[in-house]
């Protein structure tokens, strides 16, 4: 365990000084992570969630970010659908509930392209990449690339968006600063979780920077108190205005105006 710390710190001081994408407002990334069942989650509490998630984003007239895995696009082609022709950004998380780190370089070229198409059969063409639970692998980042991702979120505690993969455009990095798994543990850890998502809600506007807590339909439908939590912390973001957006959205704010075109996809076997 030691040893893999110190090899990372080494990386880090070994690496050169990443490229930050300037703040346009103080903002805050809305995202939810929405496996509906592929890692053995509820179903029933993941449409429950949802739809109280929909009314309120569409009350506030807010668009969020929905990472979806890409067998979806087989077991729960109703609810991709519905969450697209509501108008949100569809992210994908991964194909399967799969972790990266236990893929040959082949499979994880192969895992990104079946993403990739998966999700065009629905007439889908996302620009986010997610991996469940987070668990990224360098080795990623250029197969994201290569398959025209603009941006991987992943849990990141940095204050601004900053090239992952440098290019036209570059591969870019929206950090997750946390979820919403604490208000689940204990009543410890639920009144910890809220202190922190409702001080990275003030912090997007004190300091000013980017912040995003993303959230799980399903966690939240499962007791209403987590879900009138999520609606507070909404609510606490907008009054103190900064700008609630998709994640693309937030790309794209940030983003130069000549780094928004799109590479060309390769295909997997080349």
């Amino acid at each position: 365990m030691l040893e893999r710390f110190f090899s990372r710190l080494k990386k880090r001081e070994e690496a050169p000084p990443r490229e930050e994408l300037p703040l346009n407002a103080p903002t805050i990334g809305l995202c939810f992570d929405f496996p509906h069942g592929i890692d053995y989650t509820s179903k029933y509490l993941s449409e429950e969630g949802l739809n109280c998630v929909l009314k309120t984003l569409k009350a506030h007239g807010l668009r969020a970010t929905f990472h979806c895995p890409a067998k979806l696009c087989e077991t729960a082609e109703d609810q991709v659908t519905r969450i697209a022709e509501s108008g949100h950004e569809i992210g994908v998380l991964g194909y399967a509930d799969e972790s990266p780190a236990e893929l040959t370089d082949d499979a994880l070229k192969q895992l990104v392209f079946s993403c990739r198409s998966a999700f065009a059969k629905l007439g889908l063409s996302p620009v986010g990449f997610r991996t469940a639970r987070s668990q990224w692998d360098e080795r990623l980042g250029p197969e994201l690339a290569r398959q025209r991702f603009l941006y991987s979120a992943e849990h990141d505690h940095a204050k601004r968006l900053y090239v992952l993969v440098p290019g036209t455009p570059p591969l870019v990095r929206v950090p997750i600063h946390t979820d919403d798994r604490g208000l689940r543990r204990s009543e410890n850890t639920y009144d910890a979780t809220v202190s922190k998502h409702l001080r990275l809600a003030r912090k997007a506007v004190q300091e000013p920077r980017f912040v995003s807590v993303c959230f799980h339909p399903w966690i939240l439908a499962e007791d209403m108190q987590r879900m009138e939590h999520w609606e507070s912390w909404l609510k606490l973001g907008l009054k103190a205005g900064a700008k609630l957006l998709a994640l693309e959205d937030a790309l794209k704010d940030a983003l130069p105006a000549d780094w928004r075109g799109q590479p060309t996809a390769d295909d997997p076997a080349s």
